[in-house]
């Protein structure tokens, strides 16, 4: 099960996708929790249904990817509020887990990509990319990351781990500074 797609386009609205990712499972559900935030009027949601669970969070200011933040980096906000989710999908026998958050800073996208080469080393091999990242077995039978070049990509994507337990840096130019996602991505069977 290949999940991460492509940043550019996946984590645009984090909030959207979280949505689009609840609404997967079958509307029979057992247990509905709406938990609405006062502040800005989202909501944090919990549906329980007999085949599995899904547990959306998008009011959450700096999720725990596993990943350092770099240092004097700023939660990204989308009209005034962070972009970030933290999104469980799972049943007994699957699950995904996807934890992102999107973050702004005056430094360079070079400084940036430095600091998240050595980050991302921790989980292995770093795979860097302009492009979208796909998922290759090695001669061990692991599926590991491999890179679709596209020309012109302005992003660049630092990917390390495995399929089933990825870690991944988006990193692109934003004004006069960089723009950056950090993505964990955590899958356990196999459909």
């Amino acid at each position: 099960m290949t999940v991460f797609i492509g940043m550019d386009r996946s984590c645009r609205s984090l909030p959207a996708a979280a949505i689009l990712l609840a609404a997967a499972i079958p509307l029979a559900a057992c247990n509905v929790d709406v938990r609405k935030h006062d502040a800005d009027g989202k909501a944090d949601v919990d549906v329980t249904t007999p085949i599995g669970n899904v547990s959306v969070r998008t009011n959450v200011e700096t999720p725990d990817t596993g990943m350092a933040v770099y240092p004097g980096a700023r939660p990204l906000r989308d009209k005034d509020e962070p972009e970030s989710a933290d999104v469980n999908v799972g049943g007994s026998l699957f699950g995904v887990k996807v934890v992102a958050a999107k973050f702004e800073s005056s430094d360079a996208q070079d400084r940036i990509v430095e600091f998240y080469r050595k980050d991302l080393a921790s989980f292995g091999e770093v795979t860097e990319c302009r492009g979208n990242v796909d998922f290759r077995r090695d001669s061990s039978g692991t599926r590991r990351p491999v890179c679709k070049e596209k020309l012109f990509e302005h992003e660049l994507n630092l990917v390390a781990g495995t399929e089933e337990d990825q870690h991944i840096v988006a990193v692109k130019p934003r004004g006069d500074g960089t723009e950056f996602s950090l993505v964990h991505v955590q899958t356990r069977g196999k459909g």
